[in-house]
């Protein structure tokens, strides 16, 4: 909802923050880098999950409790991922709005989504988790 609003906005009333989106233009470049780096986050993620025998699925019953690739770093390296691919868009397609966006999405994966994430994996994998929790940031 957050993502169609600021779009919205972008379509409606844009901003002349960044300079106009092309195939020459610096933050064209960097935002896909930027966003090819977030998915390359996001399929290390899937694969270290994968691996493991565990779901990929958000809202899905994890089978296995994973610590290696990019979790070691981060326990949100999928919505760390999925923020980089935005943000990269957002610099590819100069859209203002959307990235003025981001940071409301971060706060609302950071206080209502991963808490419920983190509820689940403190529930099935007890003294597991709270070891890694307490070892491994939650965002970077």
């Amino acid at each position: 909802m957050v993502v169609a609003g600021v779009l919205l906005l972008d379509f409606v009333a844009p901003l002349p923050l960044l300079p106009p989106a092309g195939l020459t233009a610096p933050l064209t470049w960097a935002g896909v880098i930027l966003a090819l780096g977030g998915f390359a986050l996001e399929m290390l993620a899937a694969q270290a999950l994968t691996a493991a025998g565990t779901t990929t699925r958000p809202n899905a019953v994890p089978e296995a409790l994973v610590t290696s690739g990019p979790f070691r770093w981060s326990r949100n390296p999928f919505y760390i991922g999925l923020l980089l691919v935005l943000a990269g868009a957002c610099l590819a397609l100069s859209l203002e709005w959307a990235l003025l966006g981001l940071p409301l999405l971060w706060l609302l994966l950071d206080r209502f989504v991963v808490p419920h994430e983190e509820a689940r994996l403190a529930q099935g994998f007890g003294a597991e988790w709270f070891t890694y929790a307490g070892a491994t940031r939650r965002w970077l």
